[in-house]
């Protein structure tokens, strides 16, 4: 887990990277629950993400209240990264 932050905003949020088979998922989980993340946080959040992401990389932005295995299993998680759902 590395701690993504910005002097003038604070901390950001959390990128995770979870190893799955001979791939990897990153995950950005904002400090904030899913309710509470206006339109302007997560544009925010992602012109941050987008600065430190490795070129080619994508990450799934989650709130703090979301399980991202609840949403899906790892195989999609996958797929989504990489476009393909």
């Amino acid at each position: 887990m590395t701690t993504v932050s910005v002097p003038s905003q604070g901390l950001i949020g959390y990128l995770h990277e979870v190893e799955y088979k001979s791939d990897s998922i990153l995950i950005f989980q904002l400090p904030r629950a899913t309710k509470d993340l206006s339109e302007v946080y997560v544009e925010n959040a992602q012109k941050s993400l987008k600065q430190i992401l490795p070129e080619g990389k994508m990450a799934i932005l989650i709130g703090c209240d979301v399980n991202v295995y609840e949403l899906a299993g790892p195989d999609a998680i996958m797929l989504k990264l990489k476009g393909i759902i």
